[in-house]
């Protein structure tokens, strides 16, 4: 079985299900957005599921949304930001397919980010001082096993696929 699928990570905000949906669109590739999945399967909103079962919880059913979806093939997979801090992840993403990361300035994030709800990582005090520390901790990963880094800062979305898409031939 060949794997020809596409695992967008990165920074919540920095537009990984909406850049999925249209560049699945675009390869006539399927999409599936681990986040979502997760919603799906446990009929609970993300802070609900981080509420009633915590992280740790969250990241396993992560974990096992991303081996489910190991099946496929001729896929964009949206993952969820901290899909990376599970080394079996990072490994089962690079094993059955290309790992884009779509970078995004704390700037850009915060505007994107500071009214939406679902984000229980971002829950209290200090959004610019979370977002840093998360950048800090998980921009090195990112940046070591992703194939293709993508600055998504002050582009839309048209210009981002067509830098995949420039980036994958």
């Amino acid at each position: 079985m060949q794997f020809n699928n596409i695992f967008l990570i990165g920074l919540m905000g920095s537009g990984k299900t909406s850049i999925g949906k249209i560049l699945a669109k675009k390869l006539k590739k399927k999409f599936f957005d681990i986040d979502h999945e997760i919603i799906n399967k446990m009929n609970l909103t993300i802070s609900e599921i981080f509420e009633k079962y915590g992280e740790k919880k969250f990241r396993e059913m992560e974990s096992e949304i991303l081996d489910a979806l190991t099946m496929n093939e001729n896929a964009v997979i949206s993952t969820g930001g901290g899909i990376i801090l599970n080394k079996k992840n990072i490994s089962k993403m690079r094993t059955i397919g290309i790992i884009v990361h779509l970078d995004i300035d704390i700037k850009t994030q915060i505007f994107r980010v500071k009214n939406t709800k679902n984000r229980p990582l971002l829950d209290g005090e200090n959004l610019q001082d979370k977002l840093k520390q998360m950048k800090q901790k998980r921009d090195k990963i990112y940046k070591k096993i992703s194939n293709i880094t993508i600055l998504v800062t002050k582009k839309n979305k048209s210009r981002i696929v067509t830098e995949i898409e420039d980036k994958l031939q």
